[in-house]
């Protein structure tokens, strides 16, 4: 049992530092309309992190030149160089960061939208991350006698947006890449103490020609080079990462569906993780995964691979105790789902907590008396326990669907859908892949500093507001935030019919109409959610909800009885109030009727049911204490409430 807690107690531990975020791939055939669909959550909510959604432009470059690798700032700034645009060039006290190393630059590279990683370019390849555990540990080249690795999943996944227009390009140039310069994980840790559960990556990759990829990622021997490997998605299925390698037996044989650097058996052999002379096929996870040995890693890991299957394949009716362990498998690399899905439901698939689940984080004791969903992290005080991890989460600092669609031309088969803060609380916008530039909102304010106008404070605001009663607020913020989202996805449907039916738009038309309409709507959603969260301040403020300026329109819910029966109310006042004497009580009410002539009838049946409790009471220490309460705090508030009732005609007072 001592074991067992310790190794709870690390658990929890990697989980304060790990970005641990969540990908979620479906295949064109599994989709309603054609489209590759990749989502994510970037949940690095452990520091400061820079808030800006940047348009990294398309660039020509001299033969000869060489392209910078960064190791990218954690906070704000990211980056500061010259080589990716306007938006990363130095401003006002910045320095020009130094990089890593350089490698060799092509002839021309492809704009892209940036953030923590690629996320996705002007001929659609789109990419969505999830931090995994790896037997082996790497650090960069800045980290002193341990540092012999170039590049970090950062730096490959944006090499390949300016590099490449196919899901498998990607994945070869990405792969390569690592084994030849080296991979280190940002989660490493430090030297002396390696973070093995946070050492490994995962990128799920699409592209305009309907393929979806899974690709992973880890340092190879002795602390540098790269071991990777990658499978095909069917096109029929749908794939979720939680923070765990899910690709298993691998056909190598068959290119068309896997890939693998040439060391992927090799390394695995010499290091003793795979034995093919047991007899057993080679088994990536099992053998490159660290290992799980502990209840909350393994659930951490494996109810949000459950909770996707069973929304979108509840006919299978997966376990949802099964957790995710690396030595055996306990869910499959992906399903078909019962129905296809579109943009909408993958949204449904981001903004969930468990809802209408045993393991629901909207109920029980930790939800508190207004149902919060949200579970923080932090110094457990050497508590051992864990708490359900959900796909949408307090630190998730933004999130994404990206739409992919063979069958269009990039500008208008390439959409970005976008949201920032918990997702269970955002909008998501749609980017044409193509246009140049974001709103002002979408690269504006900084976490440390609470930035009016800019998009992510707005949604981080109403998110953290609705915490102050949740179980009402988030009704309302479930109404508006649908409203917005219909009237998204109406706004797209709009823009590809206007450029469908004007034939006479060159692409340079397209892709500036495409960037105009797209801007306004994402600027009129962050004004919008502005404005809401100020109506959200003035209804739900102090314990009142308030409507209007009518007595009756100001309401105190009060706490649910299941709460207030558990908390200290159905205790009090217990042993901390010492009554007077029977008589004196008694005294007291004959005064309190005498007086209140206007509430005869009120106070007598109090005073009367008073009376009669103790009268019926033969113990004096129970005569004293019902007649305490009952004459006191009983007849005192009878009083009370029916003057208020007087004074305020209309208004609807809480019993």
């Amino acid at each position: 049992m001592r074991k067992l807690h310790l190794f709870l107690l690390s658990a929890t531990s990697f989980f304060s530092h790990a970005g641990a975020c969540t990908m979620i791939a479906v295949g064109r055939n599994a989709s309603v309309d054609g489209s590759t669909l990749v989502a994510h959550t970037d949940d690095a909510g452990y520091g400061a992190a820079d808030l800006r959604l940047v348009r990294v432009p398309a660039q020509d470059h001299q033969e000869g030149a060489k392209r910078h690798v960064y190791n990218p700032s954690p906070g704000y700034p990211r980056l500061v160089t010259t080589q990716r645009g306007p938006e990363y060039e130095p401003k006002s006290g910045e320095q020009v960061m130094t990089p890593l190393g350089d490698i060799p630059q092509v002839p021309h590279t492809y704009a892209y939208f940036d953030q923590d990683y690629g996320m996705m370019n002007e001929v659609q390849l789109s990419i969505g991350e999830s931090t995994c555990g790896g037997r082996t540990v790497g650090w960069p080249k800045d980290a002193g006698p341990h540092g012999y690795n170039l590049f970090g999943i950062a730096e490959l996944s944006k090499v390949a947006m300016e590099r490449c227009d196919s899901a498998r390009c990607a994945v070869q140039t990405m792969g390569d890449l690592a084994v030849q310069y080296g991979f280190y994980s940002e989660d490493s840790g430090d030297p002396a103490k390696p973070d093995y559960v946070a050492a490994a990556e995962t990128l799920g990759v699409a592209d305009r020609y309907g393929e979806v990829w899974v690709f992973h990622v880890l340092t190879g021997p002795q602390n540098a080079s790269a071991v990777w490997a990658a499978q095909r998605l069917l096109d029929t299925h749908v794939t979720v990462v939680a923070n765990g390698f899910v690709i298993r037996e691998m056909d190598l044989a068959d290119p068309d569906h896997f890939l693998a650097s040439a060391n992927v058996h090799s390394f695995a052999k010499e290091m003793g993780w795979w034995e093919p002379k047991l007899g057993k096929p080679f088994d990536f996870t099992a053998a490159y995964a660290s290992p799980t040995p502990d209840p909350v890693r393994a659930l951490y890991m494996g109810r949000r691979i459950w909770r996707v299957y069973d929304l979108v394949a509840p006919s299978l009716k997966l376990d949802s105790r099964l957790g995710h362990y690396p030595e055996y498998p306990t869910y499959p690399f992906s399903v078909q789902p019962d129905r296809k899905l579109g943009v909408a439901d993958v949204t449904d698939l981001l903004r969930d907590y468990f809802q209408g689940t045993p393991y629901d984080l909207s109920k029980g004791l930790a939800a508190g008396p207004f149902g919060i969903p949200m579970r923080w992290a932090g110094d457990e005080k050497n508590v051992v326990g864990g708490w359900e991890r959900p796909i949408s989460m307090y630190r998730t600092v933004f999130s994404f669907v990206l739409q992919a669609r063979a069958y269009l031309p990039d500008d208008l088969g390439g959409v970005a859908w976008y949201g920032q803060s918990s997702p269970h609380a955002s909008v998501y916008v749609p980017f044409s892949c193509g246009q140049n530039g974001v709103p002002q909102a979408y690269v504006l304010g900084k976490e440390s500093e609470f930035t009016f106008g800019s998009a992510w404070w707005a949604f981080s605001f109403v998110n953290n507001w609705s915490m102050i009663r949740f179980d009402a607020i988030s009704k309302d913020i479930r109404a508006r935030m649908s409203d917005l989202q219909a009237k998204c996805f109406a706004a797209r449907v709009a823009m590809e019919e206007h450029v469908s039916k004007s034939h006479s738009l060159s692409g340079s038309d397209t892709r500036a109409y495409l960037q105009e309409q797209s801007n306004e709507l994402a600027s009129r959603v962050v004004e919008e959610w502005w404005a809401f969260a100020w109506k959200l301040v003035g209804k739900f403020t102090d314990g009142y909800i308030t409507t209007g300026e009518a007595p009756e329109e100001m309401q105190m819910p009060g706490y649910p009885a299941w709460w207030l029966k558990l908390s200290e109310f159905s205790k009090w006042p217990g042993k901390t109030l010492i009554p007077p004497p029977v008589e004196w009580l008694q005294k007291q009410l004959e005064e309190f009727e005498s007086r209140q002539n206007t509430s005869t009838n009120l106070l007598s049946r109090q005073s009367a049911w008073g009376n009669s409790v103790l009268s019926s009471v033969s113990d004096p220490i129970a005569q004293i204490s019902i007649g305490a309460i009952v004459g006191t705090i009983i007849g005192a508030s009878a009083v009370w409430f029916a003057t208020e009732r007087q004074r305020r005609s209309g208004y609807r007072p809480i019993l």
